[in-house]
């Protein structure tokens, strides 16, 4: 019984200490970006001339809904925000 609580005591606080990645929509990733869609969707496709292979690729959530994940898409906007004082 001790071993049992003791692995699930573990699994709690590895649960509690996950950081789940939070995903937005493209209207946030234009606000956050200026960005227009037509300019994100041509980023990150490899056959576009503006294809930026350093822009957050979408995550396909379902048919038809996809979303981005804030954290790259701040770690983008950083790289910019940091290629200006360069």
């Amino acid at each position: 019984m001790q071993l049992l609580n003791a692995n699930t005591q573990q699994n709690v606080s590895t649960a509690s200490t996950l950081q789940i990645p939070r995903l937005i929509p493209l209207k946030q990733v234009m606000h956050y970006t200026a960005l227009s869609s037509n300019t994100i969707y041509e980023m990150v496709n490899k056959k576009s001339d503006r294809y930026d292979p350093t822009f957050s690729v979408q995550v396909k959530l379902s048919k038809g809904r996809v979303a981005w994940v804030e954290s790259e898409v701040a770690d983008w906007i950083e790289s910019k925000m940091a290629a200006r004082i360069h």
